[in-house]
Order: structure tokens, then C-alpha cells, then sequence
């Protein structure tokens, strides 16, 4: 299995979770939904990648794409068919659970943090594009990318306990560097609430890359 998904599949199933809310809770127009409907086919990128090495990715990536492509066609703009949208976050969950089946406790434990961490940065990055004034989820997103970091610190070191004296010392470096570049990424993340300033898509963007690039090295550690 190709490692990345272990970060990838999370990401798209949290995004996902947090979107649903926005559409069926959320206290937005319908200019503001139909902006966020729009973002929807980065998701289905996300499971497209994913299908290319998980097969039964499809079943969300198809169910996602009904939704997506109904709710541009249709006259259900407003809402769209949510049945078929809450069946893609069960589907969703049941892909990423069966991944979750074939890892150890301290991998399981990274990808479990994956669904905050990752999850709420992409919906952030998101709903930033999609220029939403729900401004809540500006604190709340960081907040929640802060709590699931420090526990996916617990887990890496958990995971590096795993390891010998001699292969410790050779992942040492991968160590410390993956856990300097998260929290360079939720510095970035979190700048809005620090300078007081209005959040922007590049700030996030240039926050999912350094978290990614942690992740890369956390994935040298599998």
C-alpha cells in the first residue's frame, strides 16, 4: 500500500465531514453554498488518487461525484441530493477504516490524528476559497490542527520507540525534522489569529506544504 494514503485518505474523509456540516448546519446564503459546492471536485481529485491504488475508492469518489455534478445541473442548488452525500461519507469512512485494519496501533494511531489534522486544514483551504463568512471555523479549524498535532506528536514518538538503537539513530534526523516543519505549519496556520488578520488561501496553501513535507518524513519512519 502506498504510504502517502495513510495521510491522503484522512485528509479527504475529514475535509469531507467538515463540509457536510458547513452545507447542512451552517448559517450561509446560497451565493456562499454554491461557492462551497464548487470547491467539491478537489475531493474528487483526492479520491481519484486514491482509487488508482485502493480500487473500492471509487464507491465515495462516484457517490461524491453524483452529489457534485447534481447539485450543478439540477434545481437542488441549495442542498443537492444529501442522501447521496451522507452515503459518501459512509463510504468514505468504511475506505479509510479498512486501511485502518492493515496498520500497526502507532500508524493507526498517526492516520486516526490525520482525519483533524489534515482533514481540517483541507476543508480550511477550502471554505477559504470558497469565501465563506462562517468566521468560527477560522478558530476552530486551527484550533482543532493544534490539539490533533500535539497528539500526532505522542504518536510518532510511540512509533519511534518502536525502532532500535541503531535504526533510531538513522531516523534521528527525519525525527526532528518532521516535528520542526509541523510546527512551522501550524505557526502559518494559526498567523491569521496571531496578527490579527484577515485569513487567505496562500497562507494555507503554504501551510499544507510544510505539513506535508513533515508528513513525507514521518512516512520515512513506516
Amino acid at each position: 500500500m502506498n504510504t502517502a494514503l495513510i495521510f491522503l485518505i484522512p485528509a479527504l474523509l475529514g475535509a469531507q465531514l467538515v463540509l457536510t456540516l458547513v452545507l447542512t448546519k451552517g448559517d450561509i446564503c446560497p451565493g456562499q453554498r454554491g461557492r462551497v459546492h464548487k470547491t467539491l471536485p478537489v475531493l474528487l481529485l483526492g479520491w481519484l488518487v486514491v482509487a488508482l491504488y485502493q480500487p473500492y475508492a471509487f464507491l465515495p469518489l462516484a457517490a461524491l461525484g453524483y452529489f457534485t455534478l447534481k447539485v450543478k445541473t439540477g434545481k437542488t442548488r441549495d442542498a443537492g441530493p444529501l442522501n447521496v452525500f451522507y452515503v459518501a461519507n459512509v463510504v468514505a469512512f468504511f475506505v479509510w477504516f479498512s486501511m485502518l485494519l492493515t496498520l500497526t496501533l502507532p500508524v493507526a494511531a498517526m492516520s486516526l490524528v490525520s482525519v483533524v489534522l489534515f482533514g481540517s486544514l483541507l476543508a480550511h483551504l477550502l471554505l477559504t476559497q470558497a469565501r465563506t463568512r462562517l468566521q468560527a471555523f477560522h478558530r476552530l479549524l486551527p484550533f482543532a490542527g493544534f490539539v490533533s498535532a500535539m497528539v500526532s506528536v505522542l504518536c510518532l514518538l510511540w512509533l519511534a520507540n518502536q525502532f532500535d538503537e541503531s535504526q533510531l539513530a538513522l531516523l534521528t534526523t527525519n525525527i526532528v525534522a518532521s516535528l520542526v516543519l509541523l510546527v512551522a505549519g501550524l505557526l502559518v496556520w494559526s498567523m491569521h489569529l496571531l496578527t490579527g488578520k484577515t485569513v487567505n488561501r496562500w497562507q494555507l496553501v503554504i501551510a499544507a506544504g510544510i505539513l506535508v513535507l513533515s508528513a513525507n518524513m514521518q512516512v520515512a519512519l513506516i
